[in-house]
């Protein structure tokens, strides 16, 4: 690379990159090329800054212009822009004279890059990088250059080049040090550098900046109703908006007295006025404009001042019928886009009133008035949340409604009476929700598969959500106004639907939805839960069985409650029978979360049941709903299990699953239109699919089975009916390899019957640790069924999707049957253990670690031959070389799981298997084997565990230390049983304590570090609790002289371990004291 022919070789580079005839081999090597160049900016930036400016005379033209074309000028900008940071002074200072030339020869009096958007934005970006490097100290006069060439003269019209340059340069530099939401990714350092930046334009230049952007925007507006040269027409709307947009930039952060005067408010409000259709676009950026001045942080008193300056409450009001003229409904886009802006206006203005009313560090005076205000924008409010058009409307302007009822809530608690005008409010403001929630007259209701949801439906589900808040706080500011308003429209659209049925007169499908979606929220809205929801529970008894633990209320004796009586009439009107997929589904909703219920009224469990089975349930022809049902069905029977156990005979579940047979039956399909191969099975098993829904029907049928625990042999049979198709499909659709499309098809058809056969033992109940063993006859159904699936699983065990299956079926048939199938526990780990991946091994030892917890002793004999085994797999993988972001995660992940199974070890109290005599001539490996997974390519968590794992270690294994002319102790602590391990601890454990944070990659500011700190802070406290005298000796002959520690700091160190109560309060000292000995931050 040449630079003094860099042009030539870079306009042949961008040629080839960009050239459509260019081969391949052409464009990487011109790529490798240009990305020599950008690596070598320390170089190459002076040659680059040069190349964009030179201009050469035009062979065609005769006249002078850029000898080079614009993609290689634009290049030449980004190789600049690169070098700014590690410029000296000087050469800042040279890039910025250059610059200033080039702007005022190519902006104020040339063609401004004829109009090459692109180029232009670059330059901007390059001034605005300039400008974070060089202002105010080397470049004082940035803004004052820019603003000087607006106009040819003091009398002269605005260049319109040179304008819209400052307006795109200053909201360039509003951006990059005041945006919010490019401020969440920035470090202390820069943000710090932003503040400053800040400080100087508003000390400096934000006059000038402000009073240039009012002139700009003055004399936009004038030039929008004429047409011309300058800024006339089209080409004053949008210097019109770019002004408002920088308006809107810089009144967050420069002093407000600059936007707001006396002269301003009536210009903003003339550009919100504007009559002509074409200054839409500008109207709603001033609406954005006037949205940041409301949102401004200030003083209370400042703010108020500021809104009744504004009063915006009135602007509004004139701005209400914008697009609803003449009884339309609806407008175009931009119209609705203006609409919502001013109903962002409204909220902002609404919002920040009601802050001012929860301050309690306002005066009461200010309080009161903020609260005036914002009660005289509530039927506005009201106003625009009626309003029939879109959905982003309501949504826009809900947080006002959430934050003036919050107040609300407020005045409640302190008992501030509720006025006539509040009241009428509440009633108006719930009125609209509740319309809202209904679906629209033409909408065309579907339910869409999970991740393939209709946009239109997701966006009135947020709706609802949003104002089911607004109707939750209502029912907890005036719950009879609420539980009236629902049980009204609960009633009385049953009472409609009873006298005629599905046929009933103007009864549409979305009343009746929205009524059953109006029960579903009310136990919600108004805090009830449990039987006692559905009566009307005497305050006595509720105080009797607070008092009495013994005492059990008898919900049965007392009448309906609000929520009772309308789960009664739904029950009993059959509205789940309601001719439409979205009510028949809410209904099964409403079931689901109100199960409760049918402990009160039992005989309407064998109403409901029915229903799911039919056509509005389980067979229900659209499938995404089906899929639903199938979840809500299983969900029902397991919160209902109690009441169902009463309620219904083995004959009535017997004939429950004969009408679900043909839904049981599995048909794995692996896709088309890939070629065959074993990454398909494992993509196919790992996509959301029907099949997921279709596994909720199995643990159904576990729960209808399980709950026939008094008719054994009925229990067994039905059991057995069950599983044997599964377990037979098994056996037939096993094979040892894929050698064809149809072994692939046959083993993903045996992984979804392997997945069946687990759910089905996820119906049945999980054990608990202080029980683990199961009773009864269906155990051994279980047992032989794992059995049959092990078998299966050796055969296709090289398959990871039979691998996950087998695991997750264990998981599953283990937590109900408990220690029935523990000896089955080293079969499966051969089959799972040796092709198992990384992810796989870091599962099972999740798996183990459950295991361990929740048997114990009776785990014991079996994690002592599974122990080494295990191991030696994570050993593999972690041996494995680390070649980028996803190898580090999946050796971290294994990390931390390999530290999480010891630590649950070591809790169950069952560290003996690590001395066993088939491990103990292992444990040193097992023991190095923390300390180099803590030290070597670790990130913070892994470290935190390993840190965990050796202090836990340490208090098992670690003796007090005792002199050895120290009498004996009669009756003292047992021996440890890995004497000596303190040996180990000062040799290999102590050191990693300052190895670790003293890496050039510990970051101080990481809270996860942070807590590294504070394990290996628990770590030296406990082992100087133990080892007293010997530890300290250690601590200053040994190991503080190895890590060149000056005396007197290691004197300080050990002086605050000593003096500490417990880790937690050495932790602080420990961080700034190994920070400070690493030094700065590298």
């Amino acid at each position: 690379m040449s630079l003094s022919s860099l042009g030539p070789q870079l306009h042949s580079a961008v040629t080839l990159a960009l050239g459509a005839d260019s081969t391949a081999a052409q464009r990487n090597e011109a790529y490798a090329f240009l990305a020599q160049v950008k690596d070598a900016h320390p170089q190459t930036w002076e040659a680059c800054l040069a190349l964009f400016l030179e201009r050469a005379n035009d062979a065609s033209t005769g006249q002078e212009a850029f000898r080079w074309g614009a993609q290689e000028r634009m290049f030449a900008l980004q190789v600049v822009a690169e070098s700014l940071p590690s410029l000296s002074p000087e050469a800042l200072a040279f890039v910025q004279s250059s610059l200033f030339s080039y702007y005022e020869r190519e902006y104020a009096t040339g063609p401004a890059e004829s109009g090459v958007v692109f180029l232009k934005n670059a330059t901007v970006k390059l001034l605005t990088l300039l400008f974070f490097h060089s202002y105010p100290t080397s470049s004082p006069t940035f803004f004052t250059t820019f603003i000087a060439l607006l106009r040819p003269s003091p009398t002269s019209p605005l260049n319109p080049n040179t304008t819209d340059f400052l307006l795109r340069l200053l909201h360039e530099v509003s951006t990059e040090i005041s945006d919010a939401q490019l401020r969440l990714n920035k470090t202390v350092l820069r943000l710090n550098r932003d503040g400053d930046l800040r400080d100087a334009v508003r000390e400096r230049d934000a006059v000038a900046i402000t009073a240039a952007v009012w002139e700009v925007l003055g004399e936009a507006i004038e030039g929008l109703g004429s047409e011309g040269e300058g800024i006339k027409g089209e080409r004053a709307r949008e210097i019109a908006m770019m002004g408002m947009k920088v308006l809107g930039d810089y009144v967050s952060w420069v002093d407000i007295n600059l936007i707001v005067t006396a002269q301003t408010i009536p210009f903003l409000l003339r550009a919100l006025h504007l009559p002509s259709p074409l200054d839409l676009a500008l109207r709603t950026t001033t609406a954005d404009a006037l949205l940041e001045t409301v949102t401004k942080g200030m003083p209370a008193a400042d703010k108020l001042a500021l809104l009744s300056v504004l009063d915006l409450g009135a602007v509004l009001s004139t701005l209400l019928a914008v697009g609803r003229d003449n009884g339309r409904t609806e407008a175009d886009e931009q119209t609705e886009l203006f609409r919502e802006k001013l109903g962002k206006l409204l909220n902002g203005t609404g919002v920040e009133l009601c802050k001012i009313c929860d301050d309690t560090t306002t005066t009461p005076e200010n309080q009161a008035a903020a609260k005036t205000m914002a009660t005289s924008l509530l039927p506005l409010l009201l106003q625009f949340l009626a309003d029939s058009h879109d959905l982003l409307h309501t949504i826009a302007i809900s947080p006002f409604a959430t934050a003036i009822l919050n107040l609300y809530k407020k005045d409640k608690k302190r008992a501030v009476p509720v006025t006539v005008e509040k009241k009428q409010f509440l009633v108006r403001l719930l009125d609209i929700v509740v319309s809202k929630m209904e679906y629209a007259a033409d909408v065309e209701w579907s339910l869409g598969a999970e991740g393939e949801e209709d946009d239109d439906e997701l966006q009135f589900a947020e709706m609802r959500k949003n104002f089911c808040v607004v109707a939750d706080a209502i029912a907890w500011i005036d719950p009879e106004l609420y539980s009236a308003a629902t049980r009204h429209i609960v009633i009385s659209t049953i009472d409609i639907y009873e006298s005629g049925g599905a046929a009933a007169q103007g009864l549409a499908w979305q009343r009746v939805e929205l009524a059953t979606y109006l029960l579903y929220s009310f136990g919600q809205a108004v805090s009830l839960i449990g039987p006692g929801a559905f009566v009307q529970v005497p305050p006595t008894e509720i105080q009797r069985a607070k008092t009495d633990t013994a005492y059990k209320i008898d919900y049965t004796q007392f009448p309906l409650s609000r929520l009772g009586e309308m789960m009664l009439r739904a029950c009993r009107a059959k509205l789940v029978q309601y001719p439409h997929p979205a009510v028949s589904l809410q209904v099964f909703e409403v079931v689901v979360r109100y199960h409760d219920f049918f402990r009160l009224c039992p005989e309407y469990i064998n109403e409901i049941l029915p229903s799911f089975l039919d056509e509005h349930g389980l067979h229900q022809s659209d499938q995404p709903v089906r899929a639903r049902v199938y979840y809500l069905f299983s969900r029902f029977l397991y919160n209902a299990k109690s009441i169902l156990q009463v309620q219904i005979s083995g004959e009535l579940v017997s004939n429950i699953l004969t009408r679900m047979q043909d839904l049981l039956l599995i048909t794995a399909e692996l896709p088309s239109d890939e070629p065959a191969s074993e990454a398909i099975l494992t993509k196919a098993a790992s996509t959301p699919s029907f099949f997921d829904a279709q596994l909720n029907l199995f643990e159904a049928v576990g729960i209808l089975i399980s709950i026939l625990n008094q008719i054994p042999e009925q229990q067994v049979a039905l059991l057995r009916a069950v599983l044997q198709p599964l377990l037979q499909g098994i056996h037939a659709h096993t094979r040892a390899t894929a050698k064809s499309p149809e072994d692939l098809q046959a083993i993903y058809q045996a992984h979804h019957l392997i997945m069946a056969v687990g759910n089905v033992a996820k119906g049945f109940p999980d054990l608990s640790a202080r029980s683990p063993t199961a009773t009864g006859e269906w155990v051994e159904v279980y047992k032989e069924a794992t059995e049959a699936v092990l078998v299966g699983a050796k055969t296709m065990g090289a398959f990871v999707v039979i691998r996950n299956a087998t695991r997750a079926c264990f998981n599953r048939i283990v937590s109900t049957t408990g220690t029935a199938v523990l000896p089955l526990i080293p079969t499966l780990i051969d089959c799972l253990l040796s092709d198992a991946t990384f992810n796989e091994v870091s599962e099972l030892l999740s798996f183990l670690g459950l295991l361990v917890a929740k048997y114990k002793f009776e785990f014991l004999p079996i994690l002592d031959t599974l122990l080494l085994p295990v191991f030696n797999r994570v050993f593999h993988f972690l041996k494995l070389p680390i070649a980028g972001t996803d190898d580090m995660i999946q050796h971290s992940t294994l990390r931390r799981a390999y530290f999480s199974f010891i630590l649950s070890i070591t809790s169950a109290n069952l560290t003996e298997v690590f001395y066993s005599e088939t491990n103990k001539p292992h444990l040193q490996s097992v023991l190095q084997s923390v300390t180099h997974y803590i030290a070597t390519d670790s990130l913070a968590p892994d470290q935190r565990y390993g840190f965990l794992v050796l202090t836990k270690f340490l208090s098992l294994w670690v003796e007090t230390y005792r002199p050895a002319t120290a009498p004996a102790v009669l009756n003292g602590p047992p021996p440890s049983p890995v004497p000596g391990f303190e040996q180990f601890l000062y040799s290999d454990a102590v050191a990693l304590c300052f190895k670790v944070p003293l890496m050039p990659s510990f970051d101080y500011s990481d809270a996860q570090s942070f807590q590294v700190i504070g394990e290996i802070s628990n770590f030296l406290k406990a082992l100087y609790q133990k080892r007293g005298v010997e530890f300290v000796e250690f601590m200053t002959n040994t190991l503080l002289p190895s890590i060149q520690c000056p005396p007197q700091a290691g004197e300080v160190f050990m002086t605050a371990l000593k003096e500490a109560p417990d880790g937690k309060q050495f932790k602080k000292f420990a961080q700034e004291w190994l920070r400070t000995s690493r030094g700065p931050a590298q």
